[in-house]
């Protein structure tokens, strides 16, 4: 169901923001807040050099829903009162300058502030790119062939994500501004925010002492089948991790026998033996077209889904009849991307509370039915600013990132010790209720009854026929704010769709953007669907409650395939103009050189990026090539990306015998975006996140101290401490239930 059209019915009407940036991320966080109906003034910057048709189409996205205003002053003329936020990016001195102007004219604006690296540390004043920022956070250790070097994905996700995340610290800073705290600042850098995305390697690093490894293109060390294949007529995700799965799966590719067969008994054994299951597999489903395969797997309950290219995602009946695409500019041939959600509100509107509480979510109570990485990583979120988040489970069916092989007779238990479980769950009191019951689901509409909010990210329908769906919720608790998670949405065709964090990368479209274009379709991560889903289901939870006190609670349909559609977004826009664009690996249309290049640490590489012309004459006086710098024939990025290899062989030479992290020092010292490519066990240690506290520890029964990301905020200039390790089963269940008058026997 779309959101009301008008802006009176948008959860953010009546909000005013001013925004001063040029680079994604703070422009897409005033997006968002111009998505859900606040008025945007953005800052005109002076005209720069003329870009691709494509390029302003994307920028066109980003400022869809904007007005646009000389300087600051008149941007706070054009308003009708005082600004409620002041957006700010990209660079440490912007972010201070906009603080003296909101000083200087008396404004007791919210100011949020976004730089590359943050506002202190080693790299404060480092010259940022999207390219950099996925090489540090460990994503582009990953991605590529085992034999190197790695490959950097295309597009801006880590910027897009760092918008989303300073909207979020932002909405939820408001609505503690609205119940008396006097919170002014907001800060979030590119960097931090894009650790979502690998923030779970770490921690296991340390306790298996194990490092990092790259897996072959559309493999992955943990679990198999997790990858594309070619069917008749084009390609198809396919992951099957639970042994159910893998039965249906051998059936449906007529092998019943592997099912028992105990050299593919766990996900382990058959990652073991990847070349023999994908060597069937291809034969199998070169024989039938796509659809079916998907169709019969999907009715089969195995994750399988299409693996499309950008440009037909918007004839997808599934995603027409979602609306999930609309015309951005006066063409309205020329789609983009829709807010990744529907949202319906109940009318049944509820005062904002007055005490203000130790948080910006302090007092906020949210009943917590999801479980993996998505679901849990939205409530994780809401947690850490302060929310009060009540995990249900069940003793027979807990959170499948405890395991969802048998646990076994161990003591303590084995799911007690999953290290992604206990880091995605920290902040939370953990309830076990057996909802098929008529004790645990009165229990749970108890739970309902006293609370702000219900995330859950079980399949669409699953709620309904447990006697939990909206319907059921809203008539206990008028005013709820209800977010439910499903892989393809609750609507449409494909609403039943199974589905994993990879099964949503493979039905996006990235992964016929990223890498080269001899390889398949391409996954660059294990589950990228899942954090990318976790950070917009609280966009939308903290969207919906800020507008409770006037349009009342709120069902919102998420479609986590549809969160991916955003940070796709610029490819999506660019295939309508230019057509399918050709996948170039590491390499750019937009900048050159952009690559990867050894240096003497064999665990590290090099990542430069050239995005102007200053950028490339540096790079050359600081490689020993001025010649280059003057040279015609390198007089654009088109043209260095033909000499691309002579050019990354110089680089390469240049590197040679250098540590990566004084090897990026010169660069960034001469004006050259540069960066180490680091790898996730190496993450923690980084000396750039240790100095700025990117990680934390917490002290948990049965797995003593442990390593886990920080917040990727800082609120008033104060990163949220976590105070609470992820719970036992059921820990919390007789605290809980009494508090609501429904003690257990």
């Amino acid at each position: 169901m779309p959101p009301q059209a008008s802006s009176g019915g948008l959860p953010l009407a009546g909000l005013a923001v001013i925004e001063i940036a040029d680079d994604t991320a703070a422009r897409y966080c005033g997006r968002l807040f111009a998505a859900f109906g606040a008025r945007v003034e953005r800052i005109a910057s002076p005209v720069g050099e003329p870009v691709p048709k494509s390029i302003a189409a994307f920028r066109a996205w980003l400022d869809h829903g904007k007005t646009t205003a000389a300087s600051f002053e008149a941007a706070c003329e054009a308003l009708p009162g005082a600004p409620d936020v002041v957006i700010v990016g990209d660079t440490p001195q912007a972010v201070r300058r906009a603080d003296t102007l909101i000083a200087t004219a008396g404004l007791g604006s919210l100011r949020l502030g976004m730089t590359w690296f943050g506002m202190t540390g080693p790299y404060a004043d480092w010259l940022g790119d999207d390219a950099l920022i996925q090489s540090l956070a460990g994503i582009v250790s990953g991605f590529g062939p085992v034999e190197g070097p790695p490959v950097i994905p295309q597009g801006r996700a880590p910027q897009i994500i760092a918008g989303a995340t300073l909207f979020i610290a932002g909405l939820a800073t408001l609505w503690g501004r609205r119940r008396g705290r006097k919170d002014h600042v907001v800060d979030v850098d590119v960097l931090e925010a894009a650790l979502c995305f690998t923030e779970v390697g770490p921690p296991g690093f340390e306790r298996s002492g194990g490092v990092s490894r790259r897996s072959p293109i559309n493999r992955f060390a943990a679990n198999h089948p997790m990858s594309v294949y070619r069917a008749a007529d084009g390609w198809i995700g396919v992951t099957a991790l639970t042994p159910a799965q893998w039965t249906a799966l051998c059936r449906l590719v007529g092998q019943p026998g592997w099912a028992d067969d105990p050299r593919f008994l766990t996900s382990v054994d058959r990652v073991a033996r990847a070349d023999e299951i994908d060597e069937t597999l291809r034969e199998a489903f070169a024989t039938r077209s796509a659809d079916w395969w998907v169709i019969e797997g999907q009715k089969a309950r195995i994750p399988m889904a299409p693996v499309p290219r950008p440009r037909e995602l918007l004839a997808t009946p599934h995603w027409r009849q979602r609306g999930a695409f609309a015309p951005f500019t006066g063409d309205p041939n020329l789609l983009g991307p829709r807010l990744p959600f529907r949202m319906a509100f109940d009318g049944q509107r509820r005062a904002v509370p007055e005490a203000p509480g130790d948080a910006p979510l302090s007092g906020l109570r949210v009943i917590d039915f999801s479980m993996g990485w998505a679901g849990p990583l939205c409530t994780r979120t809401l947690a850490d600013l302060g929310a009060d988040v009540i995990k249900i489970e069940s003793l027979t069916h807990y959170d499948w990132w405890r395991g969802w092989e048998p646990p076994g007779a161990s003591d303590p238990p084995e799911y007690e010790l999953k290290t992604v479980f206990n880091v995605m769950n920290r902040g939370k009191r953990g309830v076990t209720l057996d909802l098929t019951k008529p004790d645990g689901l009165a229990r749970a509409k108890r739970l309902v009854a006293g609370a702000d909010m219900v995330i859950e990210n079980y399949a669409p329908g699953v709620m309904d026929k447990l006697g939990l769906g909206y319907a059921a919720l809203q008539a206990v608790r008028p005013g709820l704010v209800m977010v439910s998670m499903g892989a393809f949405g609750a609507e449409g065709p494909w609403s039943f769709f199974r589905a994993y964090g990879a099964t949503v990368e493979q039905a996006s479209g990235m992964p016929h953007v990223n890498g080269h274009a001899h390889w398949p379709p391409s996954l660059q991560h294990g589950a990228y669907g899942d954090p990318v889903a976790g950070i917009y289901g609280a966009v939308a939870a903290l969207a919906a409650l800020n507008g409770r006190d006037r349009l009342g609670g709120a069902w919102v349909d998420l479609a986590q395939v549809e969160c991916l559609f955003q940070l796709g977004a610029e490819a999506i826009i660019a295939a309508q103009i230019d057509g399918d664009a050709p996948r170039l690996g590491s390499r750019s249309p937009y900048a050159a050189p952009r690559c990867v290049v050894p240096t003497a640490d064999p665990d590290e590489s090099l990542s430069v990026v050239a995005t102007t012309e200053t950028q490339w004459r540096d790079l050359c006086r600081v490689i020993g090539h001025e010649d280059w710098a003057t040279d015609p024939s390198l007089a654009s990025v088109e043209r260095r990306n033909e000499r691309g290899d002579e050019i990354e062989a110089a680089l390469a030479n240049w590197g040679e015998g250098r540590e990566p992290e004084a090897a990026a020092g010169i660069l960034q010292a001469a004006g050259v975006p540069a960066a180490p490519v680091v790898p996730s066990h190496r993450l923690a240690s980084h000396v750039h996140l240790a100095a700025q506290g990117a990680w934390t520890s917490i002290e948990r029964r049965h797995v003593g101290r442990h390593l886990m990301a920080a917040p990727p905020y800082r609120v008033g200039g104060i990163r949220p401490i976590v105070v609470r390790p992820a719970p036992l089963l059921g820990e919390h269940s007789a605290e809980v239930l009494e508090e609501i008058g429904a003690a257990l026997p």
